[in-house]
């Protein structure tokens, strides 16, 4: 009985000491979470509620460098217009920077080593992977916040992979260029860009991923190039338009997802074709 009730009175201690030898406190400061792990700060939230048009990542907080931008660490920034990256930030999650309809320009500071901003789209330093295009850039909005017109847009040449969420519901693109030179479009990179009508996919690409092109409804046509290897799991996902897919390659050469194919939201097309090589 005197050990039990030794143990109950330690337990506490020990249960702070734990905490706060591994635990990670949350601050908040300017509307933005972060916690600090090893010496640096991630930010890990976004809480502001006031209709503010610009976020500064700043270069340091609590003394520490802002190293990292976590899944969903400024998701529904919805006012959001211009979201300005730090020279210190190393890593951005693919679900860091999703659901800002408004968001039309990223800035970086020049002396960051990782990440850069061209006509404000976000790629990697050396310009090889596309990270997040802005939903909002060039559009103009009328007074029911409706898009006046549709815009497009051409990716640089160079670039080799558009990173996963790169144009998530970018619903004012209705055509984008890709240049013979990517070759992996990741998990969700077009998802919900519902207004697209007209894209090519390179004779260079080797992979696209799981839901690549989902609820891309406007979609009328595809063409999979002769060097893809692999598809992933419901890549065209309720793209009801497209009635034929021609594939220049047999299809046992290709790793194949579960209902890789347009659907109509999960349902057979009855009209589709898929011609294979």
């Amino acid at each position: 009985m005197k050990k039990f009730r030794f143990m109950l009175l330690i337990l506490p201690v020990m249960l702070a000491v734990i905490c706060l030898s591994g635990c990670t406190a949350t601050k908040t400061a300017d509307g933005i979470e972060y916690k600090i792990e090893d010496g640096k700060a991630i930010i890990t939230g976004y809480t502001d509620t006031t209709t503010r048009t610009e976020i500064i990542i700043p270069d340091e907080f609590e003394g520490v460098p802002v190293t990292e931008i976590d899944d969903f660490g400024l998701f529904n920034a919805e006012s959001v217009e211009k979201i300005v990256i730090g020279k210190n930030v190393q890593k951005i999650g693919g679900w860091s920077m999703t659901n800002e309809q408004k968001l039309r320009e990223f800035e970086v500071d020049s002396e960051n080593q990782y990440f850069t901003a061209v006509d404000g789209v976000l790629f990697s330093k050396d310009m090889k992977t596309l990270i997040y295009y802005p939903p909002a850039k060039g559009i103009e909005f009328n007074n029911l916040g409706q898009a006046k017109e549709m815009t497009q847009y051409v990716i640089p040449d160079g670039v080799e992979t558009i990173r996963t969420k790169a144009f998530y519901k970018c619903y004012y693109v209705d055509k984008i260029e890709i240049p013979d030179s990517v070759k992996t479009i990741e998990e969700k990179a077009f998802h919900r860009c519902s207004a697209l009508k007209e894209i090519n996919l390179p004779d260079s690409l080797i992979t696209i991923g799981k839901d690549a092109f989902a609820y891309c409804s406007e979609e009328t046509s595809v063409t999979i190039p002769s060097k893809v290897e692999s598809i992933g799991e419901y890549a065209f996902f309720n793209c009801p338009k497209i009635k034929t897919v021609e594939v220049l390659r047999s299809e046992d050469e290709i790793e194949l997802g579960e209902k890789w194919y347009p659907t109509d939201n999960g349902r057979e097309i009855k009209e589709l074709q898929i011609n294979w090589k």
